[in-house]
């Protein structure tokens, strides 16, 4: 049975309401339709022919027609080989091949109501027989040696077996030419189901025998990467940091003594399905509470980026208020909240907290920050990150105070900022901390 919102989708489409009257509405079913089709099963159902496959994209042939489904991406998008224009994601297909618009919002919707067959490749199943584990292939196993994360890391053995990470890590051990066995650590990359689905190796930087320069070691092991390393779900917690990296999780859950957290670190560069992840993950752990999230990026403009990213996604699976969007040239990341109610006392009476709390900030916020504007339509923020990180001393106040205004008016003050005190991350930070307590004991 369709579910409510489709229905009322479906009215809302059949109404024929003005895209100008509600132009966020809109929005959002483009992004349900892009989100939730089936594309490859909607080119099979409508006499496309699958042409090859191969990892990460699909080629289907139909008269005239080169489609090129790019699967790896999510929402998918395509490419038509013959005609350079006819490209983007599924809504943007159909709205090309559709009278109009709204008829096309129609069709978008009818198709993601629709379950569509498996599209059937022609290529060979590999045999089972053969199928080696990830585990068997790179010798993974319970972590046995700690040198790279007790010595490089400066990670405590208690806090690898503490509740929280006891059992998260392993060992991924290779045989060298020699017959020696390299030591490298593995972090698991989860899914909600308990299950494993990828791991990342670390360990020492090496030199390249190619061009000897130092580089760094990381190994992905397979493609599955939106998948995320977290500590242990069983643990009671009273919040969520999300970190960027693994080694980050260690580094706060010990420079903190241990709270009641659940860690998530989001491996590098976020995109939708790993926010995806991350949101199923609190769900898990929290239940019906909301949960506070710390979030506990790099202080840099990619970190400040990614907490805006996660910040969005927040306000918009929480909000009945305002769907939030951005636009990133990099530095400058424009803040674009439209509102459900179209209210445009609603959108000054915001506009009028942002600007009050900026002025009345932190000494020197005023200069750092611009002012919001309010628009008819929308309020509009836009803040440059690098002018920003040009205060050492202050950033992460004015940075904390920026993310807290947002989190105010729109999640109820649930999302906080964590940043490292003094360091670019907490991995940095607790190897500080370390070298400087073991130089004041030996100057003692």
């Amino acid at each position: 049975m369709p579910d409510l919102r489709h229905a009322v989708c479906f009215f809302y489409v059949t109404m024929m309401i003005n895209y100008s009257e509600d132009p966020l509405h809109y929005k959002k079913l483009i992004a349900q339709i892009n989100e939730e089709v089936d594309f490859s099963g909607y080119l099979n159902a409508q006499g496309y022919q699958l042409l090859k496959k191969s990892t990460g994209s699909q080629e289907f042939k139909k008269n005239d027609e080169r489609i090129v489904l790019q699967t790896k991406r999510h929402p998918v998008t395509y490419f038509n080989r013959n005609d350079s224009s006819d490209k983007g994601r599924f809504f943007k297909f159909i709205h090309t091949r559709s009278e109009n618009f709204y008829e096309a919002i129609k069709s978008g919707l009818d198709v993601i109501e629709r379950t569509y067959p498996t599209v059937d490749t022609t290529t060979p199943q590999k045999s089972t027989k053969n199928f080696i584990s990830l585990e068997e292939r790179y010798n993974i196993q319970l972590l046995k040696k700690f040198d790279y994360l007790t010595e490089e890391r400066h990670v405590s053995k208690s806090t690898l077996r503490s509740d929280a990470f006891k059992g998260r890590i392993f060992n991924a051990f290779h045989i060298n030419n020699n017959g020696g066995r390299i030591a490298n650590v593995a972090l698991p990359k989860y899914g909600t189901d308990g299950g494993i689905k990828n791991y990342t190796l670390y360990n020492r930087p090496y030199r390249d025998k190619k061009d000897g320069k130092i580089k760094k070691f990381r190994l992905f092991l397979n493609e599955r990467y939106e998948y995320l390393f977290v500590s242990n779900p069983e643990v009671k917690a009273d919040k969520v940091v999300c970190v960027e990296s693994g080694f980050d999780a260690l580094a706060y859950h010990e420079l903190h003594g241990s709270p009641n957290a659940f860690y998530i670190s989001m491996s590098g560069h976020i995109d939708d399905r790993k926010l995806e992840q991350f949101f199923q993950w609190n769900t898990l752990v929290g239940g019906a509470a909301t949960l506070p999230i710390h979030l506990a990026f790099d202080h840099d403009i990619e970190g400040m980026r990614y907490d805006l990213m996660v910040l969005s996604s927040c306000i918009n699976r929480r909000s009945n208020r305002v769907f939030m969007e951005f636009d990133w040239k990099r530095p400058n990341m424009q803040i674009k909240l439209n509102y459900h109610s179209g209210s445009l006392a609603e959108m000054e009476r915001d506009t009028d907290f942002i600007n009050k709390q900026i002025a009345s900030g932190l000494e020197g916020m005023a200069l750092v920050f611009e002012k919001a504007i309010c628009f008819k339509d929308k309020v509009v923020w836009e803040l440059n990150l690098d002018r920003i990180q040009q205060f050492p001393q202050t950033s992460r106040g004015y940075w904390k105070k920026a993310i807290g205004i947002l989190s105010e008016c729109f999640t109820r003050s649930t999302i906080k900022i964590d940043k490292s005190p003094n360091q670019k991350d907490w991995n940095d930070e607790l190897i500080s901390v370390k070298k400087k307590s073991r130089c004041q004991l030996a100057h003692l």
